[in-house]
């Protein structure tokens, strides 16, 4: 938990942002501000978060979660009284039920909860896999809202339930006491049109649900209200319903000035796709696990999940010394070329006990030698992983008859020089990299446009453009070389 001094805050004069950016590792509270045409902003407090295992399943302590966040809006208020409005964002399918008094109804589960397990193929007897995905644009992912409330049907919790919030919405509801989910978010779960910003209902229908149950739903860039929450300082805030799916918020805050642009968002899970007005609803589309998901002012962000720097994570925890990223690189450069390859979207990572045994395991199953030092497990992560978006982002290029010259990364990852130049190698684009907290700027850069401050997103990510400064990384390989890994790709998929 980190609480940073008054004086590393901004200038009293200014008018500020409260952005609440809740990962699945940290959550941090920070205060942004608009002026002379750029948005900064500073972290004012943070708290790690994990996944716990509560009565034998995988959960969120919402409550304690919650508490941790009221600290640092209190920090941010104490520092400063002025500020504006509080955005949310986080990660999305995850939910909360309440009870008709507003109260929970149980521990919320995690999306790695094994409650789901199964439950993919049970749906499909009740709507076929390509009817579903027709209907909501989304792919099927075990950890879908959809699943989870198959899972969770005519459960004890669900009959008590009068309310099903996303979990940044039961945030904003703790503080305002204004029940509703936003758009963005929504759309994560497959229970949303892809035709209307709307529940299919008769998928709700299938789950034993009504649309009822969820609220109002709210586009990005609305203020929902004032601030209730009694325990916090005196204070004008109010809530805005930025982008909640932090995904969404920081595809909003890329700089680009085209229309037409790939991404990749690196975090715990990485993120590959690009911003469409329409989705993409074709049939090699839902075979090659491209999904669809809601943006900002009425887009869709065609997009592919992968597991990705759950890698290094999963890594670093299973080493007794627990190093840092920046010790992991440099382990990393001393074998830098080892060519050991994963499929990162092996059933084999998504969960293990110990991410080392997982790879082992790996190794093992594909005839491959485990590598000789810590360092190998890490290059192997890295080139594993930029080779799959290289797979991905080829792929979709051919299903939107489209070509790209870069690929915009952002995210933690955006900071690793090794994971940034091997994108670039195997992508054969230049990378550009930046903003490392894009979700952040999204945050900060929605609740702007609510006030007025800011014209729209366009505008907005000129903004941002002119804020950061991003690097760029040029292939460095050649195209043999792409072609020879890609070979060994491909082959590694069949196991």
């Amino acid at each position: 938990m980190i609480l940073l001094p008054a004086e590393k805050l901004f200038n009293m004069d200014q008018s500020y942002y409260i952005a609440i950016d809740m990962g699945a590792g940290s959550i941090r509270v920070l205060v942004g501000k608009v002026e002379n045409d750029l948005i900064s902003y500073e972290e004012v407090y943070r708290f790690a978060n994990e996944i716990k295992t509560i009565d034998g399943h995988d959960k969120w302590d919402i409550e304690k979660i919650f508490e941790d966040i009221r600290k640092g809006i209190s920090a941010a208020l104490k520092n400063n009284p002025s500020i504006k409005s509080v955005g949310v964002d986080s990660w999305g399918v995850d939910y909360v039920l309440l009870n008709e008094k507003g109260e929970l109804v149980e521990i919320p589960y995690a999306y790695r909860d094994s409650r789901t397990e199964n439950m993919m193929e049970k749906w499909t007897r009740l709507m076929s896999e390509e009817e579903t995905f027709k209907r909501t644009g989304v792919n099927f992912y075990v950890f879908n809202t959809l699943f989870q409330l198959l899972a969770a049907k005519n459960s004890k919790a669900l009959k008590k339930t009068d309310k099903i919030l996303f979990i940044p919405n039961y945030i904003y509801y703790r503080l305002t006491g204004v029940k509703f989910n936003e758009i963005t978010i929504a759309s994560t779960s497959q229970l949303l049109s892809a035709a209307d910003p709307e529940f299919d209902t008769e998928i709700l229908d299938k789950l034993g649900l009504h649309p009822d149950k969820f609220g109002s739903l709210e586009k990005a860039g609305k203020i929902i209200g004032k601030i209730t929450d009694t325990a916090l300082p005196p204070n004008n805030l109010k809530a805005v319903s930025v982008c909640n799916h932090d995904t969404a918020s920081a595809v909003a805050a890329i700089p680009v000035e085209k229309e037409d642009f790939l991404f990749i968002a690196t975090g715990t899970w990485c993120i590959l796709g690009t911003e469409s007005k329409i989705p993409l609803l074709t049939e090699p589309a839902r075979a090659l696990g491209f999904t669809n998901e809601r943006g900002c002012e009425d887009t869709f962000r065609v997009l592919k999940n992968i597991v990705g720097l759950w890698l290094i994570q999963g890594i670093q925890k299973a080493l007794p010394d627990h190093p840092s990223f920046d010790e992991l690189e440099k382990m990393a450069d001393k074998e830098k070329d080892l060519n050991l390859l994963v499929d990162p979207e092996s059933p084999l990572f998504y969960n293990p006990d110990n991410m080392l045994e997982a790879f082992d395991a790996y190794f093992e199953k594909t005839g491959q030698s485990k590598p000789s030092s810590v360092g190998g497990y890490i290059v192997c992560a890295y080139k594993s992983l930029s080779v799959a978006f290289a797979y991905y982002l080829n792929k979709l290029q051919k299903l939107t008859d489209k070509t790209y010259e870069d690929v915009h990364v952002f995210g933690g990852g955006s900071q690793s020089e090794m994971l940034c130049q091997l994108i670039a190698d195997y992508t054969g684009k230049t990378v550009v990299s930046g903003p490392v907290e894009a979700a952040t700027y999204g945050n900060i850069m929605v609740q702007a446009i609510a006030y007025g401050n800011i014209k729209n997103i366009k505008e907005g990510r000129r903004i941002i453009g002119k804020s950061i400064t991003p690097k760029h990384y040029k292939p460095a390989v050649k195209q043999v070389q792409r072609e020879e890994i890609f070979k060994k790709y491909i082959s590694l998929k069949t196991y």
